[in-house]
């Protein structure tokens, strides 16, 4: 016989596990991106960035930064969403920033994905905008990566010439942190196909 126990145990452990999870990503982002972990307090700081990352709701922070256009209130369609897609340093304070992907959602066509870089050193509960990143192309998909603390963007995207339903080149970005803001150090785009 079940009791009523049961799911609220099982639900524990289900959250016990996404943040045990989240902790071993932390870890692993840390020795693959950041170039290995020193030490039990590096993988500590790690396990705490992971926690960091589960308690910021990133759709919420970033839909100011997004600039949308107002959509009825009704709109089924009207949300926002957002993934972390890096953790680094990237302004050598020795805090990790946290790179968000989002973009306007539509009803229709796709809108562009932008990066968002956060600024490690601020609360969870108040993010900072240190920087929009790939504004400049019409990404229809985006990854990020991070290494010796510059943004590595690389995606699909649209030029001038091409319908929103079909990207036609490749581009890929960096961005470094010159202690202002970030400044694109390279650009490449080749055509599709």
């Amino acid at each position: 016989m079940t009791s009523l126990i049961e799911p609220t145990n099982h639900s524990r452990a289900r959250r016990y596990a996404a943040r045990t999870g989240a902790a071993s990503l932390a870890a692993c982002l840390t020795l693959v991106l950041g170039g290995g972990v020193a030490d039990a307090a590096t993988a500590d700081s790690a396990a705490n960035a992971a926690r960091r990352l589960d308690r910021v709701d990133w759709a919420a922070v970033v839909k100011p930064a997004l600039h949308c256009p107002q959509a009825g209130s009704h709109a089924s369609w009207n949300v926002v969403r957002a993934r972390v897609a890096a953790v680094g340093d990237l302004t050598r304070d020795g805090r990790r920033e946290t790179v968000v992907v989002s973009s306007c959602p539509s009803p229709t066509s796709s809108n562009p994905s932008i990066a968002f870089v956060y600024d490690g050193a601020a609360k969870p509960s108040a993010p900072r905008l240190l920087g929009k990143l790939g504004t400049n192309r019409y990404f229809t998909s985006l990854k990020v990566g991070i290494q010796g603390g510059t943004v590595h963007l690389r995606g699909k995207a649209l030029s001038d010439k091409a319908p929103r339903c079909c990207p036609d080149l490749i581009v890929e970005q960096t961005y470094t942190w010159d202690g202002k803001q970030f400044r694109r150090t390279a650009e490449k785009a080749k055509r599709i196909g």
